[in-house]
C-alpha cells in the first residue's frame, strides 16, 4: 500500500508488516516560521501583560511599603 502526496513524494509505505510515514504526515502539518513568530509575540504580550500589572498594583498599592521609612524594620533600626 503506497500513497503519494500531490507533489508526488512518497510520505507513507508498507516494508512487511510496518508502516512508515513520514514525520509531517504523523505530525498531522508542518511547523513553520509563523509557528515561531506567533509563540515569541505572544510571549511577549504575556510578559507586558505581567509587568503592567505589577507595576500598577505596585504604584496603587495603599499598604503604606511605598516609603522605606514606613516599615517596621527601619522605625526598629532608628531607634537604636
Amino acid at each position: 500500500m503506497n500513497d503519494t502526496a500531490h507533489n508526488g513524494a512518497m510520505v507513507m509505505h508498507r516494508e512487511g508488516e510496518e508502516i512508515h510515514v513520514s514525520t509531517e504526515e504523523a505530525k498531522g502539518g508542518s511547523r513553520g516560521r509563523h509557528v515561531f513568530t506567533i509563540l515569541i509575540v505572544s510571549l511577549l504580550l504575556a510578559a507586558g501583560a505581567m509587568t503592567i500589572a505589577w507595576v500598577t498594583g505596585a504604584l496603587t498599592s495603599t499598604d503604606g511599603t511605598a516609603n522605606p521609612k514606613d516599615t517596621p524594620s527601619a522605625s526598629a533600626t532608628e531607634a537604636m
